[in-house]
């Protein structure tokens, strides 16, 4: 069956970087003082939202121009931009859902013309960041959005590609036709893609795709 929409994760799958609030952190000189509340976080312990809110009041005051230039030294994918480049060209749409942040999430709309995108919101004032932010899609979130996109365009799930690296990303591999992992965190997203790919490489992906099925990438 032909393939009218293509779900991407960001970070990790289009974009080097795995974990954007670490790289920031990192990249800002805060990660030391993130470690206050990082394992609670990651453990579940904090809500979501809360542990964005704590991520941000980290970062309050500095300018949006600083951040979107640290994402923008985050490197894509060898073959990110020609995978998708030439899956719009077979008449696929493109959309990316992101645990990850939304500033980051609209510089590859931009760069790479994808139709949509879905992603956390860290708040600005006057150029900076407020410390405030928006969650839009918590850890375990993403089906809930995917749901609503497939809604929305009225494509069936079977016509859908999912490709993503981490747990999070397997919610999107159950409601997609057919699911790819891109150097897959653990054997949970390995076992639940339909192709992985060993390497932080996309490459291989539409040789892959056609491999795997003839007709998905039939063109327009």
């Amino acid at each position: 069956m032909r393939l009218k929409l293509a779900v991407f994760d960001l970070d990790g799958t289009l974009k080097k970087v795995r974990d954007p609030y670490v790289y920031l952190h990192q990249r800002l000189g805060t990660w030391p003082q993130s470690q206050a509340f990082f394992s609670d976080g990651l453990a579940g312990r904090i809500p979501y939202e809360e542990w964005l809110r704590l991520d941000a009041a980290m970062w309050k005051g500095v300018p949006r121009a600083h951040i979107e230039a640290l994402f923008r030294q985050n490197p894509y994918l060898p073959g990110a931009r020609e995978t998708v480049q030439a899956l719009k060209a077979c008449g696929v749409r493109i959309a990316i859902i992101s645990t990850g942040l939304l500033i980051h999430a609209v510089q590859v709309q931009a760069d790479l013309g994808v139709e949509y995108v879905a992603a956390n919101e860290i708040l600005f004032e006057a150029g900076r960041v407020s410390g405030e932010v928006r969650a839009h899609i918590p850890e375990g979130g993403k089906g809930a959005v995917m749901e609503d996109l497939l809604a929305r365009t009225g494509v069936r799930s079977a016509e859908c590609l999912a490709v993503g690296d981490g747990e999070s990303d397997v919610a999107l591999f159950q409601r997609a036709g057919v699911s790819v992992a891109v150097a897959p965190h653990s054997d949970l997203v390995r076992t639940a893609a339909d192709i992985v790919l060993p390497q932080p490489d996309l490459r291989p992906l539409l040789d892959r795709l056609r491999a795997f099925d003839p007709t998905l990438l039939e063109g327009p």
